[in-house]
């Protein structure tokens, strides 16, 4: 699944706006990880480099979508591609679905809302990783100590380095 990141421009078109959005491909294994990835665009050629680098097609059992026209050119051969069409109000057929991911996208879009409020483009895939953290450790107790330690273990990162022009 996709989504497109980025808001409203006063003043400049509903094209414009469009072009300005950043892709975030979304991907998560049943009962398993969440991984957001930003991608360059939403092309087909782009989504079929990020699947054949995350997700061993021999070893899934299922790779649900929405409708997006991308997904499908990807995946349209593949037999264990199945196509949940929201335009019809179709949701969840049987165990196929993707409200796992929708969810997932969910507290991501509220966290940059309500967190964050705006995010660099330069830095979206550093935050990406941290609300995927926060998504598959949500129900472990021990994620404080864990983040802690890993922090203390850790040189500084000055502002100068964050903020410089080249990542």
């Amino acid at each position: 699944m996709r989504l497109m990141f980025g808001g409203k421009q006063k003043g400049k078109g509903v094209y414009y706006g469009k072009k300005q959005k950043q892709v975030v491909m979304g991907l998560r294994e049943r009962k398993g990880p969440l991984r957001f990835i930003h991608s360059k665009d939403a092309k087909g050629a782009t989504w079929k480099a990020i699947l054949d680098e995350y997700v061993d097609m021999q070893k899934v059992q299922y790779v649900m979508s929405d409708e997006s026209t991308a997904a499908w050119s990807v995946l349209r051969d593949n037999p264990k591609h199945h196509v949940i069409q929201h335009k019809i109000k179709h949701y969840v057929e049987g165990i196929v679905h993707t409200n796992t991911v929708e969810s997932a996208f969910s507290l991501l879009k509220r966290g940059i809302v309500g967190n964050f409020h705006k995010v660099s483009i330069k830095h979206l895939q550093r935050y990406l990783n941290e609300f995927s953290y926060r998504f598959n450790r949500r129900s472990d107790d021990g994620a404080f100590m864990e983040t802690v330690c890993r922090l203390a273990g850790f040189k500084p990162l000055p502002f100068d380095t964050l903020t410089a022009e080249k990542a």
